[in-house]
């Protein structure tokens, strides 16, 4: 299929009947942009003519928008199908959407978009579908550079968090499906008054936050949608699905309404880790843009579930990354004095209660995103604490098993764990996924340097083996000539600044030292990709690559054949607080798991440990 993909630029409207003389202009599938210099609307159609007429009707349903419309650019190709077009579609819709944000933050001008869905619901897995994403990205560069229709290049777009968390996402039918299961057992809970409950789970990369997202997208766009749909003519089973839900929660909110008074559903996206809240507040504040109803102030922390005095409570919460909620352990003054003050509000033993006390008390429904080998702290609510909770709830638990994130897919979930759990697994290989490990640790956080260079979005991340000195000031030799240091409030903005303040380095392999994260929000974001980052600051972010370091702390037994851990060079005080030696164990390997599975295109590893770094070289190639 080497067919080009042609965009003709027509004026709006008025120029309808150029396209009869097009090829492809009457009966032939088509993706369209309809746009002036500050709105755009994309759809697609199997007659260019016949909708491009539709449009431009004044008594038809949509001029009351597209008026305002003057150009429209009419996407061909001879490879065209159905199946295509829907999927280039919403493609498209993503990335204008995440463009816009983009542009927002930047506080420069963009296109709004005028679409008030996503186009089709979720992602048909058909014929040659990867050669006709790559035809995407040679629109997007045509409506970058020749037309500057766009503001930002299509690799910029891709690596941005405002595109990969979009409410546009598409979805695959497996997470379509899990969304309307989930979204009808909330109509049956709160109809009759149930205390319901979904527990989401699936291994790192099967989309569990989107599918959060998009269900919010959907009982928000509930209240405004118009579908373009007629059932007597369309025949799209995702269509129907999508149409039959809405008319589902129309009718719902009618009753809604009549029960509580309220003629909509107080919504709530609970977000435990704070390192990933402002990410998700940044996607929800430029998001409201064309989804209404979404706010940043949606986006809270697992304390401010509890309402205010005289305030309303939420009725639904999405609870991402639930396995970091906290219990009384190992908090810091801040942390322990605010969760001291919640139990104080709603009669909690603060001994024994945790953050998921407060949201099951404050809310009626909940849809939480749960995975205990994603616990990292001593913090986190434990497994059995977790499950325990939910006893007499109407619990529906669902599992997300394809793999959308990481390339390996999960066909490298599972070989990681294997690896992990020394079942000594047979070699794999993985197509298109980048997995090496390296015999030098320098060479890898240069490969790492110079992928980011090229693709963007790759980072070194390492175990904490190594003490954060470079937050210190130094202040000249112990007596065992070891260097002496005092805390230090001052903050750094970036290498150089480190550098010309003097600080020591964090980690040194041979002659060549390196800087913990210098910011824990947004780190990856931000950063430089000669810092090394840790499992705080990238649990929950996606890398195109991810260089791991196995630090001294973690180590392979050839003779028992299992990895143990020396606690006596792990500096992660608030993860040690606390623990036992098997529960520290499985702190730290569930970090390193979550870090491995950061990768989207590739994963570097190296182990300071030769008898790791060995054991490592039985299935990974050594570079």
């Amino acid at each position: 299929m080497n067919t080009a993909v042609k965009i003709v630029d027509l004026g709006f409207p008025g120029e309808q009947e150029k396209l009869v003389s097009m090829p492809h202009g009457v009966n032939w599938p088509v993706v369209y942009l309809i746009h002036n210099d500050k709105e755009i609307y994309v759809g697609e159609t199997t007659s260019a003519h016949t909708r491009y007429i539709q449009h431009a009707d004044k008594h038809g349903k949509f001029y009351k928008e597209r008026r305002r419309l003057n150009h429209i650019k009419i996407v061909f190709d001879d490879s065209f199908n159905k199946s295509a077009i829907l999927d280039i579609e919403q493609s498209l819709i993503r990335m204008i959407e995440a463009d816009s944000a983009i542009q927002s933050e930047l506080g420069l001008p963009s296109h709004q978009l005028q679409n008030k869905n996503a186009g089709q619901s979720y992602q048909h897995d058909y014929y040659d579908r990867a050669i006709y994403q790559q035809k995407v990205e040679d629109i997007w560069k045509k409506l970058f550079q020749y037309y500057h229709l766009v503001s930002n290049s299509y690799d910029t777009i891709n690596n941005s968090d405002l595109f990969k968390y979009s409410p546009y996402t598409n979805l695959t039918a497996e997470q379509e499906e899990v969304c309307r299961d989930t979204i009808r057992h909330m109509i049956h809970c709160l109809s009759y008054g149930k205390k319901g409950t979904t527990i989401i789970s699936g291994a790192a990369g099967t989309g569990k936050s989107i599918v959060l997202i998009n269900m919010m997208m959907t009982l928000l766009k509930s209240h405004y949608i118009t579908y373009d749909y007629d059932p007597e003519k369309d025949s799209e089973d995702d269509l129907d699905e999508r149409y039959a839900l809405h008319c589902e929660l129309e009718k719902f909110l009618k009753t809604w309404k009549k029960q509580t008074g309220y003629k909509d559903l107080k919504i709530g996206f609970i977000v435990p880790m704070e390192s990933i809240r402002s990410t998700f507040k940044m996607v929800f504040k430029y998001s409201s843009k064309s989804v209404k109803g979404m706010k940043v102030n949606m986006v809270i922390g697992p304390n401010e579930v509890i309402p205010k005095k005289g305030k309303r409570g939420f009725d639904v919460v999405f609870v991402d990354e639930a396995h970091r909620l906290k219990r009384r352990a190992a908090m810091s003054g801040t942390e322990m004095h605010a969760f001291d003050n919640c139990c104080a509000r709603l009669g909690l033993n603060p001994k024994v209660a945790n953050q998921l006390d407060f949201i099951l008390r404050n809310t009626k429904y909940q849809v939480m995103v749960y995975d205990e080998n994603q616990t990292i702290k001593p913090t986190d609510i434990t497994p059995n604490d977790f499950q325990g909770r939910l006893k007499g709830r109407d619990l529906r638990t669902r599992v997300l098993r394809s793999q959308m994130r990481c390339n390996g897919g999960g066909e490298f979930t599972k070989y990681v764990n294997d690896i992990f759990d020394c079942r000594n697994p047979k070699v794999k290989s993985f197509e298109d996924y980048d997995l090496r490990l390296f015999s030098d640790p320098n060479k890898m956080i240069n490969q790492i340097v110079a992928d980011d260079a090229k693709y963007g979005l790759c980072r070194t991340v390492a175990g904490y083996s190594w003490e954060w000195v470079s937050s210190k000031e130094s202040v000249g030799t112990k007596k065992n000539g070891t260097p002496k240091y005092k805390k230090s409030k001052k903050v750094f903005n970036s290498i150089g600044e480190l550098e010309k303040a003097r600080r020591d380095y964090d980690i040194v392999f041979k002659d060549k030292g390196y800087y913990w994260n210098i910011r824990s929000s947004r780190w990856i974001l931000k950063s430089s990709p000669k810092e090394i980052g840790c499992v705080h600051t990238t649990q929950g972010y996606d890398l195109n690559r991810v260089g791991i370091i196995f630090g001294k702390e973690i180590n392979y037994n050839p003779d028992k054949n299992e990895l143990e851990i020396n606690r006596n060079k792990f500096y992660d005080a608030k993860v040690k607080e606390g623990t036992d030696d098997a529960q520290l164990k499985r702190f730290i390997i569930n970090a390193y798991k979550v870090m491995m599975m950061r990768g989207i295109k590739g994963c570097y590893l190296y182990a300071c440990n030769k008898e790791l770094q060995d054991y490592l070289s039985r299935f990974f190639p050594v570079v």
